[in-house]
């Protein structure tokens, strides 16, 4: 259940220190290091069905001691289109190279959730990079975030959910089209392993492949999921102000 949630919010979190003077200006170029910038995306299921949005709101802006770091608050709204959750996440700018911490990637409604049954949820990640200088063929760097719920009352581990994402790959470039525009994007395909443990018990994981379509300065515009070759979900942008 917590798997299959928190999985179909992970390509929207996608979109995706001290820097030079130089590279901070490369950086403030991008959508979402611009003050009170504005995001939706929308997703949909493998026959097009809405399955939701997300949308996305720059409420600070941290430029002290030569860095450059955004605040951002994100909503979820169902297929209804009724507010799930929401919480906030931070970008930043490394070298020219725009970072989101994978704690972000874990949707908030899973924590909502376990406060509603008394548990206690801890997130351990790393960075993902994007780099300024893409080229086909590049291999990015890849990463791993650990989620734990614990009873708030005993201390006891209830669940453990290791995220590991693997074999990130610049295939190339590709005109993409989506509600906000037509972009010239970077296409990158990387894998997604969950792994799973609950009482001590090893559970069922979930591997799954995504496509994504990434366009300097503004970030993902696109976003599919695979599961044995299939197209399970996807996500677009819709809206940047």
């Amino acid at each position: 259940m917590y798997c299959k949630v928190l999985v179909s919010w992970l390509c929207c979190l996608l979109l995706l220190v001290a820097v030079p003077s130089q590279a901070q200006t490369d950086c403030s170029d991008y959508q979402l290091l611009r003050e009170n910038a504005v995001y939706e995306l929308l997703s949909y299921n493998h026959k097009d069905k809405p399955t939701g949005r997300m949308t996305y709101n720059v409420t600070d802006l941290d430029r002290s001691g030569g860095k450059l770091e955004a605040t951002i608050h994100s909503q979820v709204y169902d297929e209804k289109d009724k507010l799930a959750t929401e919480g906030d996440f931070k970008i930043g700018c490394e070298n020219g190279s725009i970072w989101m911490d994978m704690n972000s990637m874990m949707n908030r409604q899973g924590a909502m959730q376990g406060q509603e049954n008394n548990l206690e949820m801890s997130m351990d990640g790393d960075k993902m990079l994007y780099p300024s200088n893409m080229q086909a063929g590049q291999k990015l760097e890849d990463g791993t975030m650990t989620m734990e719920m614990k009873d708030s009352g005993n201390g006891q581990s209830m669940m453990t959910m290791v995220m590991k994402v693997t074999d990130r790959t610049v295939e190339g470039k590709e005109s993409i089209t989506v509600p906000a525009g037509t972009y010239d994007s970077y296409k990158i395909r990387y894998n997604t392993q969950m792994e799973n443990r609950a009482m001590g018990m090893k559970m069922p994981g979930m591997r799954i492949e995504t496509v994504e379509y990434y366009v300097p300065k503004i970030g993902m515009v696109r976003s599919e999921t695979y599961r044995n070759g299939k197209l399970q979900s996807y996500t677009v942008l819709s809206k940047i102000e």
